[in-house]
Order: C-alpha cells, then sequence, then structure tokens
C-alpha cells in the first residue's frame, strides 16, 4: 500500500495506522483533486463497501447539529 503523492515517511505512519485494531477505515483526499484514497480494514466484519461507508459519514450531522 503506497498513496503516490505521499512521503515515504507520511505512508509509514499510514501503514502503522491501519495495523491497530482501533482504526477500520482512513480517506485521504489530495488538497486540489477530487481523488480519495480508502484504506480499510478487511476483517471488520461490520465493514460495507467503501462508497456505502463514505455516503453514511457524509449524511452523519455535523456536531452540534440535529438531524
Amino acid at each position: 500500500m503506497s498513496v503516490k503523492f505521499l512521503s515515504h515517511m507520511e505512508n509509514a505512519f499510514l501503514r502503522w495506522l491501519m495495523s491497530s485494531p482501533r482504526v477500520g477505515l482512513i480517506a485521504i483526499k489530495q488538497f486540489g483533486t477530487d481523488v480519495v484514497y480508502v484504506l480499510h480494514d478487511s476483517n471488520d466484519p461490520s465493514f460495507d463497501e467503501p462508497s456505502i461507508t463514505l455516503e453514511k459519514l457524509f449524511d452523519l450531522p455535523s456536531y452540534g447539529e440535529d438531524k
């Protein structure tokens, strides 16, 4: 796993972060582009397809906002 626009140190940090059992999904978007990289734990039984998970996240109300 290597995101092309990130440095070697940033990619190493992502690998380290994804190795944590508490992290299930990381979305990375390069500034000024529409491309989103989605990293997820494939061992997570409650995980949907990345597009469905991102749609659920975007539909959540902001902090302090009622739905």
